[in-house]
C-alpha cells in the first residue's frame, strides 16, 4: 500500500492529536508482558494476581487476548523491555488507523471534504480516540482488529487482491477472534467482484498460517485446540457464551446506556459500565442512509451485525468503559456504509450529526481525564 502525502499528514495530525490526549501508561499492560514472553522464548506470563486478570494453568499464567497486538509490539519491547509504555505503542497503532480510514474513503471515491468529515467523525468523534489513547489490555487488541479490518477493505474496494485480502482478514482475526465471522461475508463480495474460483484460493494460504500459530499457542498453554483462556476466569454461572440470555442487557449497553446525572459538576458522568452507542456517535445512524439493495451495503451491514453477535451474547458488556468498546471491530464495515450514504455534496444533516459525535466523545475523554468514569 503506497502511502501518499495526504496519508501522511493525515497520519502525522492523528498521531500528533492522539499523543496529546493520550492517557497515562497503564499498569495493565498484557501486551507487553506477552510481548517480552515471546522475545524469550516462552508464551507464559508475568502476571501479577494482584490486578492483570489471566488464566492460571498450573504454576503458569497465560494471557487471555489474542496475540496479534504483542506480535506488533516485540520490536519495541525488544527495545524497552518491560519498560515498554504500551499506551504510546497503542497512539501509534490508532493513528495508523485514522490514516487507513481516510485511504478506504478516498478508496470509495469520496470528494476531499467528505473524506475530511468522515475521518474526523472515525478518529475523533468515536470511542475509537478514547481506546486507542488509553492503549489498556481490553483497548488495545480491539483497536488493532480495526485496523487490519480497513487495511482489508481497502484492498476489497481497490485492487481486490484475495492474497492480500486473506493476510489482512487473517491479522485482524489473529487480533479478535469474532472477526472471523465476517470473512465469508467478504471471500464471497471478493469473488462478486470479477474473481474467479480458482484466483479466490489465494485469500487461504494466510488463514492457514494464522491457524496453524493458533492451534499451536492453544495446545503449548491449554492443550486444546481452542483457546480456553476464558475458561480460566472464575465466578460466571452460566459460561460466557451463553446464547440469549445476555443479548437484552447488551443490546441495552449498545442502544440505550446513559451517563449519569447528578448535581456534580459536571452534572453528567460517563458510567464506568458504558454508554450508547447512539450517546457517543450518533453519526452512524446514517449507515442507515444507502440502499439496501446494494449488494456492498447488505454485506457490509451483514458483516457490522456477524461480527458483533459473540459480544451481543457474552457475559459482560465490556465494563470498565467509556462507551461500548466490544463493537468497534464493526466500525470499518459501518464507515463503509456512511461513506455510500453520503449526498454528492456534504449536507447539513451529516455535519450536525458528525459535530455531535465530536462533542459527546471530547466530553467523555476530557470527563475521564478529569474524573475517572462514574461508578455503578
Amino acid at each position: 500500500m503506497k502511502l501518499r502525502k495526504p496519508e501522511t499528514l493525515v497520519f502525522l495530525l492523528a498521531l500528533i492529536f492522539y499523543a496529546a490526549t493520550m492517557f497515562p501508561e497503564s499498569p495493565y499492560n498484557e501486551q507487553v508482558r506477552q510481548a517480552y514472553a515471546f522475545l524469550h522464548g516462552h508464551v507464559q506470563i508475568d502476571a501479577p494476581n494482584s490486578f492483570l486478570e489471566h488464566a492460571q494453568v498450573g504454576p503458569y499464567s497465560y494471557a487471555l487476548h489474542p496475540p496479534l497486538a504483542p506480535i506488533l509490539l516485540t520490536p519495541f519491547v525488544a527495545i524497552w523491555g518491560m519498560s515498554t509504555n504500551q499506551t504510546m505503542c497503542s497512539v501509534l497503532i490508532a493513528a495508523v488507523g485514522v490514516m487507513l480510514a481516510w485511504t478506504l474513503f478516498k478508496r470509495l471515491e469520496l470528494p476531499t471534504e467528505q473524506c475530511v468529515w468522515l475521518t474526523v467523525f472515525f478518529g475523533i468523534g468515536t470511542i475509537f480516540w478514547y481506546e486507542g489513547t488509553i492503549g489498556t489490555t481490553w483497548a488495545l487488541p480491539i483497536v488493532t482488529c480495526a485496523v487490519f479490518l480497513l487495511a482489508m477493505l481497502i484492498e476489497l474496494f481497490g485492487a481486490n487482491r484475495p492474497l492480500w485480502i486473506g493476510i489482512w482478514g487473517a491479522l485482524a482475526c489473529l487480533a479478535r477472534y469474532d472477526a472471523a465471522l465476517a470473512m465469508p461475508v467478504i471471500a464471497l463480495l471478493s469473488m462478486r467482484k470479477e474473481r474467479t474460483i480458482s484466483e479466490m484460493l489465494w485469500i487461504a494460504p494466510a488463514f492457514l498460517v494464522v491457524g496453524v500459530f493458533f492451534v499451536w499457542l492453544n495446545e503449548v498453554r491449554y492443550n486444546n485446540f481452542f483457546d480456553q483462556g476464558l475458561e480460566y476466569i472464575p465466578n460466571v454461572a452460566h459460561g460466557h457464551w451463553s446464547g440469549v440470555q445476555y443479548l437484552p442487557g447488551n443490546l441495552y449497553t449498545l442502544l440505550f446506556m446513559a451517563p449519569k446525572v447528578d448535581g456534580t459538576f459536571p452534572y453528567l458522568h460517563p458510567s464506568f459500565a458504558g454508554q450508547a452507542l447512539t450517546l457517543t456517535s450518533p453519526a452512524f445512524v446514517l449507515a442507515l442512509r444507502p440502499s439496501f439493495k446494494r449488494l456492498e451495503v447488505s454485506a457490509m451491514g451483514l458483516c457490522a451485525v456477524l461480527i458483533s453477535i459473540p459480544s451481543l451474547v457474552h457475559s459482560t458488556n465490556g465494563f470498565a468503559q467509556f462507551g461500548a468498546r466490544f463493537y468497534i471491530q464493526a466500525y470499518p464495515f459501518l464507515l463503509v456504509m456512511l461513506a455510500m450514504g453520503m449526498p454528492r455534496k456534504t449536507d447539513q444533516l451529516t455535519k450536525i450529526l458528525i459535530v455531535v459525535s465530536v462533542i459527546l466523545v471530547a466530553f467523555g475523554v476530557w470527563h475521564v481525564h478529569e474524573w475517572g468514569l462514574a461508578g455503578p
